[in-house]
């Protein structure tokens, strides 16, 4: 059964409902379309920006390694010997120092390393002489310098040959 609405107010009312809500779910429907086309274009320019970052960093990263490789032959020309691996070198020589004995100043001039320093008593400073003569790479040298200072610390300076 079909109810038929007399009053012509009811019949606007009716229609003005329709398009109100009709309306609303045009516009619900329109605003979300858009917000799902920029959340993927917010996707898309963000993996772009971050593809493009991965590629500025790769670049300068193959530059950095080029210039150390041409740094590296610029200082090691052909014929040259390698530079000397250190870190055995010094980890040996500080097994070998004595507790009273520390080191001021380290120089290497090919062929020789000279260690100077302080030691608080010749027993220390005896006890660093036996110890050098186990250190990789290097023979003990000439004795250079001693002497006692004010505090009475013995200031010392020692030279280590280079074997090869």
């Amino acid at each position: 059964m079909n109810v038929t609405n007399l009053l012509p107010w009811r019949q606007q009312r009716r229609a003005r409902c329709l398009r109100f809500w009709g309306g609303a779910f045009v516009g619900t429907s329109l605003l979300v379309l858009v917000a799902a086309f920029s959340m993927r274009m917010n996707h898309l320019i963000t993996l772009r920006a971050l593809q493009t970052q991965l590629a500025g960093t790769q670049s300068v990263q193959r530059g950095l390694v080029s210039r150390q490789r041409s740094t590296a032959e610029a200082q090691n020309p052909a014929g040259t010997p390698p530079r000397r691996a250190w870190q055995p070198v010094l980890e040996s020589l500080a097994g070998a120092m004595p507790a009273q004995v520390w080191l001021t100043e380290l120089r290497y001039q090919p062929p020789a390393l000279m260690l100077i320093g302080y030691a608080t008593t010749l027993q220390a400073l005896s006890a660093l002489r036996n110890g050098l003569e186990h250190i990789d790479g290097f023979t003990p040298g000439s004795e250079g310098e001693l002497r006692q200072d004010s505090q009475g610390r013995w200031m010392f300076t020692l030279h280590l040959k280079s074997e090869g």
